[in-house]
């Protein structure tokens, strides 16, 4: 097996939709080529609409119309074997589904049926992929549910009769229970207190730890992402357009963008006011040529109005999409931002 589990080449998945004779394509994916490592937790960030939950769509092997795969590959090389699944059969996804891929969705009652018990659903989801019934299958949920902290109890609640943090680990126990090499986790502390929200992030740390699986770990807040990821990916507008370690991306960003999210987060002891970011993402429908930050990048030239930029190696591990990368303004000597390392 390659130390890299996941490869994405030039991938490209666009909203297609033609309702009245009007035909119209929202470039969601624009040609994104990236790797996930074996046992590594890689983040995606950006801002909403940029593409990101269309893209773990497709590494999810969720697609439905109408979001087609236009172009590119998503495969996995799994112990079992490799699979596209940008390309894969219904019967070879589900061959692979909550076994080896799983996917945390965003909010606990997208997945929970509220009119069926916890254990129900534990069955509905694992059963068949454990190969394990009655109560063989009960005492490995009930020991699994222990790690998360949760008690057997739980099993025969619904889900308006737990709170929203005992949601969430229920669903973090339903992506995991089998064990999967790779958990895609999509925002899944939205709608948490601050107190719940930092448990809830060690949990998912400590499995993926104990399973030795690689996670996906999709949110727009860098905070996060600088308690939990090795490395982060940037997305705009469809495209990635900054790839790199986690503490290169706080303390030496590549590209305007990367370094606007960054200089956003807040510092202990920093009181001054931080201009926000003129104009809005681009219409995917019609994206601008060229860089589609440009429009909003204090940097850009006439190059990049004209030019897209290649994604390129601009230090070791870390990659970027800017004509103008050598004059981003580090992060060197301000206060690090919570759960960095100085």
């Amino acid at each position: 097996m390659s130390r890299d589990i996941l490869t994405v080449e030039g991938l490209k998945a666009y909203y297609q939709m033609n309702y009245f004779g009007v035909e119209r394509e929202v470039r969601a994916v624009d040609d994104i080529t990236m790797t996930v490592r074996r046992g590594e937790v890689y983040g995606i960030a950006g801002e909403s609409s940029s593409g990101k939950t269309s893209f773990i769509k497709v590494l999810a092997a969720a697609v439905r119309p109408p979001l087609r795969i236009v172009d590119g590959s998503a495969r996995f090389d799994f112990k079992t074997g490799p699979i596209d699944v940008a390309h894969a059969s219904a019967q070879e996804i589900e061959a692979v589904r909550w076994k080896s891929l799983s996917y945390i969705m965003q909010g606990s009652m997208s997945v929970l049926n509220p009119v069926r018990r916890i254990g129900k659903t534990f069955r509905d989801f694992a059963q068949r992929p454990l190969g394990l019934s009655g109560r063989a299958f009960e005492e490995r949920v009930v020991h699994h549910l222990s790690r998360l902290k949760l008690p057997p109890d739980v099993l025969r609640a619904y889900p308006h009769e737990l709170s929203g943090g005992m949601r969430q680990r229920v669903t973090i126990g339903l992506a995991t229970v089998c064990h999967p090499e790779f958990v895609i986790a999509d925002e899944p502390t939205t709608a948490l207190d601050v107190v719940v929200q930092k448990e809830v992030l060690s949990l998912i740390r400590d499995i993926q730890r104990e399973m030795d699986s690689s996670v996906v770990f999709v949110t727009h807040d860098m905070s996060v992402h600088a308690n939990m990821a090795d490395r982060v990916g940037i997305i705009y507008a469809g495209r990635l357009v900054e790839e790199g370690p986690t503490r290169q991306m706080f303390f030496a960003p590549k590209h305007p963008y990367t370094a606007h999210l960054v200089a956003s987060l807040p510092r202990i002891g920093d009181t001054t006011q931080r201009p926000a970011l003129e104009g809005r993402p681009p219409n995917l429908a019609n994206p601008p040529q060229g860089c589609r930050f440009h429009p909003r990048c204090p940097l850009a030239i006439e190059k990049c109005r004209e030019q897209v930029p290649p994604l390129e190696t601009v230090a070791p591990d870390h990659r970027t999409a800017c004509w103008r990368w050598r004059d981003v303004v580090p992060l060197v000597g301000a206060a690090a931002p919570a759960g960095v390392p100085a």
